[in-house]
């Protein structure tokens, strides 16, 4: 029997949303922000988790590129290009996530 109540089963297209690189965390921090009762335990732990994910992206992705900046040629490529690898690794865990989620056959 399916659940059409939208409290219980949340919209994968909603909860995809939070899940968005760089975006996401937009719509995360909004949405833990936000003292709404009607939230699920579901929109909760994936607010949560995109914002863990988008701010320990965010605070490193910032460090590397002022070190990059504020040191010498070589050492500023090596650190840019940790940077990068960082980042692909960020959208690529989104990535896995959102799959993971409209994979799911719970709704």
């Amino acid at each position: 029997m399916k659940n059409n109540n939208p409290e219980e089963n949340p919209n994968k297209f909603w909860l995809s949303l939070y899940l968005m690189p760089v975006i996401g965390l937009i719509f995360a921090l909004i949405s833990v922000l936000s003292s709404s009762e009607y939230k699920t335990t579901q929109i909760k732990k994936i607010s949560r988790l995109s914002l863990k994910l988008g701010g320990g992206w965010l605070i490193i992705y910032s460090s590397l590129w002022l070190g990059s900046v504020l040191s010498n040629d070589l050492f500023s490529l090596r650190l840019m290009y940790l940077n990068g690898m960082l980042t692909t690794g960020y959208f690529l865990l989104c990535l896995f996530f959102l799959l993971k989620l409209w994979a799911s056959k719970k709704e």
